[in-house]
């Protein structure tokens, strides 16, 4: 599509009135061609909003998964007291094709009917996935005794991995109705050691602050298409061809954010006790084997520690570098996936969520080390702004001796672990004892030795 066909759909009065419609008490964003977004935060008051955002080169419009008080006065310290609740949006996405997404949209549809969920929102992503809507109103407004608006992002996490996990089998035997497993097998990179659904098919599991999502009517600028809701009875006839624009402005079904209050309580509980299961069974680690087990973040380097603060140049390169380096320092996969989606909300632009994907995928199966420090990897660190060695990198020389970050943390560790507790220098002249305080020492010389201040 050009500039003009662009501004000529999203300016159509139905298009324009949906996109402010449904952006009440959400945070707004416009994408451009290249998928970098404009500036936030932003919100959708009138028609006009919609084509003055288009005249500025906006291809794609996307809202929050979370609702807001006051969207404009979004700020990293304010988000629990703005925000007003949160939608569940399962983002459904196959590599394999649209037959295998609608396969998944059906299995989760049959799982959220036997806890009598009967409404929810469903649309095309305008690729090739399907998004899920169980909106806010659906939610118990209380969780445990604390308030659900502020349960963000935990409990959005916890009902999409308790999904996940109940629907995992039927999906992959649906899968291998459909293509065999060397079929399937020969769609990866590297075959993996054990076959999941997921490879195949993401249902989407990781939210960060301020998540967005494509807005119903949106354009897909990598398909020309439109993210257009419908019935869950048409998903069995549906074809991309019915998302064209034209289409999508005669299109007589504009409802996504659909459902009645507290339709979706008993999910919720179920999820929240499965959490409560999984959290038992997982083994108590011990301050002794602490380290062996799980690097703490307070040990990592300077590159890594600059990295998840969020980067505005290099963020490809050191995504590689993020996600190898974490799951060398033995963080459990979710944690590694949960940490890559929460840094990328702090880049500058954040990367494409595909990109995010994507890596990740091919990470899981392919287990890297990190590239080398300087000056082999110079391309990694130095080039991207990364690498501020301190006194560990360089162990008091000139140059970084360390040869790879993965190094760092065991050697800071090493050095802790060495720190002995410094007195300030109030030891008994006979019997070299030493003390914290002069008082405490006065009473020891008193005590044992019969000495007094006096004296």
């Amino acid at each position: 599509m050009n500039r003009q066909q662009i501004f000529d759909y999203y300016s159509h009065d139905k298009i324009s009135s949906i996109l402010v419609n449904n952006s009440k008490e959400r945070e707004v964003a416009g994408a451009f061609f290249d998928g970098t977004y404009d500036s936030r935060p932003n919100a959708l008051q009138f028609d006009s909003d919609v084509t003055q955002m288009v005249k500025k080169g906006v291809v794609s419009f996307h809202y929050s998964v979370e609702h807001w008080k006051n969207p404009m006065a979004i700020q990293e310290k304010n988000y629990n007291k703005l925000r007003a609740g949160w939608d569940l949006l399962i983002d459904i996405d196959s590599k394999l094709g649209l037959e295998e997404s609608k396969a998944a949209v059906m299995i989760i549809r049959n799982f959220l009917e036997k806890y009598g969920i009967k409404n929810f929102g469903l649309k095309f992503s305008g690729r090739r996935g399907f998004h899920v809507c169980l909106p806010w109103i659906m939610f118990p407004k209380e969780i445990n005794y604390s308030k659900a608006e502020v349960m963000y992002p935990e409990v959005p996490r916890i009902l999409s991995s308790f999904l996940r996990d109940k629907i995992s089998g039927e999906l992959m035997k649906e899968l291998l109705k459909k293509k065999s497993a060397k079929e399937l097998i020969a769609t990866l990179e590297e075959p993996p050691s054990s076959l999941s659904p997921y490879f195949f098919v993401e249902v989407e599991k990781n939210w960060g602050n301020r998540h967005m999502f494509r807005a119903p009517f949106s354009l897909n600028e990598k398909t020309w298409l439109v993210s257009l809701p419908m019935k869950y009875s048409d998903i069995v006839a549906f074809s991309a061809e019915k998302a064209t624009p034209q289409n999508a402005l005669n299109s007589g079904f504009e409802d996504f954010f659909v459902g009645e209050e507290n339709e979706a309580e008993a999910f919720l509980i179920d999820a929240m006790d499965w959490h409560s299961m999984q959290q038992k069974e997982k083994p108590k680690i011990t301050k002794k084997i602490y380290y062996e087990n799980k690097m703490p973040a307070e040990a990592f380097p300077p590159c890594i520690k600059t990295v998840l603060a969020g980067l505005a140049d290099g963020r490809k390169r050191s995504l590689f570098t993020l996600i190898n380096f974490l799951r060398m320092m033995n963080w459990p996969w979710q944690e590694v996936e949960q940490t890559v989606f929460e840094w990328n909300e702090k880049n500058r632009p954040p990367l494409p969520r595909n990109i995010i994907i994507s890596q990740l995928r091919w990470c899981q199966i392919n287990q890297r080390t990190p590239a080398n420090c300087p000056p082999d990897g110079e391309m990694y660190y130095v080039s991207t702004g990364i690498c501020k060695p301190d006194e560990i990198c360089k162990a008091g020389t000139e140059k970084i001796v360390i040869k790879n970050p993965i190094v760092y943390p065991f050697k800071k560790m090493k050095k802790l672990k060495k720190v002995k507790p410094v007195y300030r220098g109030y030891s008994c002249m006979r019997c070299k004892k030493e003390f914290k305080s002069m008082a405490s020492l006065n009473m020891h010389k008193s005590r044992m030795h019969g000495i007094s201040d006096a004296a």
